[in-house]
């Protein structure tokens, strides 16, 4: 093999190195961490498939949860992707290794709203801040829904966002009501200028036919 066979070929192993490697890690993690489990439980019952595209440096590679774990590939799936993701290796690395919500934040995502607001929660469960705040729990007791003991740190996020979402649709509760007020306030005065207009109309047909038939 020619060295530059070999350049052109390390790259793509270093990938596909990374690729088993975090595909061992998340498994692992998804199916030993309560919390990380309940979040990813709507991704693994519609085994939701995601691109991950970093433009500097230039890769690509796919996330797919199945009954199995997390399976990462550098080839597509069969199916279409649900969430294409568009980022930086720095910033992967930084919400990964750090936590950092901005790095979430700026990340490009095409695919369902909600799917999307879902999969920047369960990447930040994901990172290692949060995955090491609870790992002793890992082997003290299998997953279960119903009984997560993970710390109040870990959990009290997962609150907020609930509690952030309750004030989102409370608002915007009053916000229909307000429009529901003003449509019919609108209503209203659009009845009344219809009348008026009807009114009107009727006595400058009558004057129109009083003035013509005068004697």
């Amino acid at each position: 093999m020619s060295d530059s066979q070999q350049r052109q070929n390390q790259p793509h192993l270093l990938l596909t190195t990374s690729m088993i490697v975090l595909e061992t890690i998340f498994t692992f993690v998804v199916k030993r961490d309560a919390v990380v489990a309940l979040q990813a439980k709507k991704f693994v019952d519609q085994k939701i498939a995601i691109k991950i595209n970093s433009y500097v440096p230039y890769f690509d590679f796919y996330v797919q949860f199945n009954e199995h774990g997390i399976l990462f590939d550098t080839k597509a799936p069969e199916k279409a992707v649900d969430l294409d993701v568009r980022t930086t290796l720095m910033d992967l690395i930084k919400i990964f290794v750090f936590a950092n919500r901005r790095s979430i934040k700026t990340m490009r995502i095409d695919g369902d709203i909600t799917l999307k607001d879902e999969f920047r929660d369960l990447v930040l469960l994901f990172s290692a801040p949060k995955v090491l705040a609870d790992w002793k729990q890992w082997f003290l007791e299998p997953v279960d829904e119903e009984n997560i003991t993970s710390s109040n740190k870990r959990v009290a996020p997962l609150l907020e966002k609930i509690d952030q979402q309750r004030s989102k649709i409370n608002s915007l509760q009053v916000e229909v009501k307000q429009y529901k007020n003003r449509i019919r306030r609108l209503e209203q005065k659009q009845k009344r200028i219809n009348i008026a207009f009807f009114v009107i109309t009727v006595l400058l047909i009558s004057l129109f036919v009083y003035n013509i038939w005068l004697p």
